[in-house]
């Protein structure tokens, strides 16, 4: 049985296209990636041969035509992208998606019941539409915490666009000592096609390697206002401060482990935070896909 994992090819975002259409090009989150990044580990971290576990596209399940897969169901999905089609069996944990989402596919949903999902207000969005849900957290969270520290202070900031802009006012609250030691990283990446090619889409994933295991291996903090850099972060030991213009729900299960700092509370960052403990978080979100492995191998 094939183990999927999420891709990401946007073929239903409408805003590339345009954007393709009229510059030429356009960004894509690199946080994405971290996702299938981090749920190859987990599989890896369960026993799942890694020749076993192949990319299926997110934004084209409702046409899927591939070999049987099961697929971690860990992501953001938008209506148009739903349901999967026969030959996908999903595995919900980590699942998040907007109330339009819940409306139009309840009834489809409800069969795979009860849903893991990403934070509290993703689950009680599908408790409202009679869908047993819990709270499962990210698959990021999953990733190995680091072995060993950096030899030297390094600060990364780690931004994107749109609700992922870092808000101006806290660079002038780093301190100088950091400030002296910070390297900035814009957490996008440009495309020139659209949807993204397979080749594209693997290239894009090592690139997020390279920068996760630039972070485990350099970063002794990390700001940032971004989900799957700060996730990510967490499970492999590195203290974070996130910062965004708001708090928004999605961020949910992690306001429970650190402070969200919004412009109008930057003077009381702590910049020496410690790493955050998700062992638990991360044997919970393990243990779930396993179940679901194995029900679904019952089942085959």
């Amino acid at each position: 049985m094939r183990v999927g994992v999420l891709d990401f090819s946007y073929a239903t975002f409408e805003p590339f296209a345009k954007a393709m259409h009229v510059a030429g090009a356009y960004s894509v989150n690199l946080g994405d990636f971290a996702q299938t990044i981090a749920a190859r580990q987990a599989y890896a971290q369960l026993g799942v041969p890694a020749d076993q576990v192949v990319p299926i596209d997110r934004d084209t399940l409702n046409h899927y035509d591939g070999e049987s897969a099961v697929l971690l169901m860990n992501g953001h999905f938008h209506e148009r992208s739903l349901p999967a089609r026969e030959g996908i069996r999903p595995l919900f944990a980590g699942f998040s998606a907007l109330e339009p989402t819940f409306a139009r596919h309840h009834a489809w949903l409800k069969g795979f019941a009860p849903i893991g999902c990403r934070d509290p207000h993703t689950a009680r969005l599908a408790r409202s539409y009679g869908i047993e849900a819990a709270t499962t957290g990210c698959v990021t969270l999953t990733l190995p915490r680091r072995e060993h520290e950096p030899a030297h202070v390094k600060l990364f900031v780690v931004y994107g666009s749109g609700a992922g802009t870092l808000p101006a006012a806290v660079i002038k609250q780093i301190p100088d000592s950091l400030a002296d030691v910070s390297e900035f990283v814009f957490h996008r990446a440009p495309a020139y096609e659209h949807p993204l090619p397979e080749a594209t889409r693997r290239g894009l994933e090592s690139y997020e390697r390279q920068l996760l295991r630039r972070l485990r291996d350099e970063a002794t903090l990390v700001l940032t206002p971004l989900h799957h850099v700060a996730a990510p972060c967490m499970a492999m030991g590195i203290p974070v401060v996130i910062c965004r213009t708001d708090n928004d729900s999605r961020f949910g299960l992690l306001s429970d482990l650190t402070p969200i700092y919004t412009p109008d509370a930057v003077h009381r960052i702590d910049w020496a935070p410690k790493p955050i403990d998700v062992t638990e978080l991360r044997q919970q979100f393990l243990s779930t896909v396993d179940d679901l492995l194995r029900t679904a191998r019952r089942l085959d």
